[in-house]
């Protein structure tokens, strides 16, 4: 396997490295998709059927919504921090909180959650609204969380998945992703394509990934993958020190 890739990369390097490309000679970007057993043990949490992620997050989605088809939302939001708003019980709000939030629709104008979930909090100013609030610490986000961060502490990355202005999953319904970009031109080691090949030989063995390599576009100036040269890539210097402890 990590013959055949190294020949991949290699050849998708040369294809951008050219005297007409000054920028991003070389590009290449690498994605692998997991199978889905991958994370059998990682705990999951979803407030209920119908609900679809907020936010771009992947398998550490923190905010839900669902539309109930009588002109009303649900949306579920965890990890909301103290505001300057009483707590659960009266007093002052000092502990994260998960707030389910049902209201018509046109009550959740203006509040801000296309930008920051924690705009949910300005529901309580809606009379319509009819919220639940929990505290975060015991609930079963913060376990999903909790895992997570443990996770892309010991691998430098997290799964990725459905991604929303991407239209969807961009390597197949439901398969999770990482995305590793590579820039020899001018990468530190680290971060050139012999550390990105030993991280994705590493971690496609590991996880049992399928492996797809990318080339830099020169018209579009970007990757040639469905993410292109985007912020979903993860950090291959990252990757790179964890997977050397």
């Amino acid at each position: 396997m990590k013959r055949s890739l190294r020949r991949r990369i290699e050849r998708k390097i040369r294809q951008s490295w050219t005297a007409t490309a000054p920028y991003d000679l070389g590009t290449v970007g690498v994605a692998l998709t997991f199978p889905d057993d991958a994370f059998a043990d990682a705990p999951i949490w979803t407030p209920g059927p119908g609900f679809r992620a907020l936010n771009n997050e992947g398998v550490t989605n923190t905010a839900f919504e669902r539309d109930n088809g009588d002109g009303t939302l649900t949306v579920a939001v965890g990890g909301i921090g103290p505001a300057e708003r009483p707590g659960r019980d009266g007093g002052p709000w000092t502990e994260e909180e998960v707030w389910t939030v049902t209201a018509p629709i046109d009550d959740f104008d203006g509040c801000g959650l296309g930008n920051n979930t924690q705009g949910i909090t300005w529901m309580r100013e809606r009379p319509r609204a009819v919220i639940c609030r929990e505290s975060y610490a015991t609930h079963p986000l913060a376990a999903v969380e909790t895992y997570w961060e443990a996770f892309r502490d010991a691998w430098g990355f997290v799964p990725g998945g459905e991604l929303r202005e991407y239209g969807g999953w961009p390597f197949g319904k439901g398969r999770g992703w990482a995305y590793l970009v590579c820039r020899p031109a001018w990468a530190r080691e680290g971060e050139d394509e012999v550390a990105l090949l030993e991280a994705v030989t590493t971690i496609a063995r590991h996880f049992r990934a399928n492996v797809r390599v990318y080339p830099y576009d020169l018209q579009k100036r970007a990757v040639a993958g469905p993410l292109g040269s985007s912020r979903w890539e993860a950090d291959l210097s990252g990757v790179t020190r964890r997977l050397q402890k």
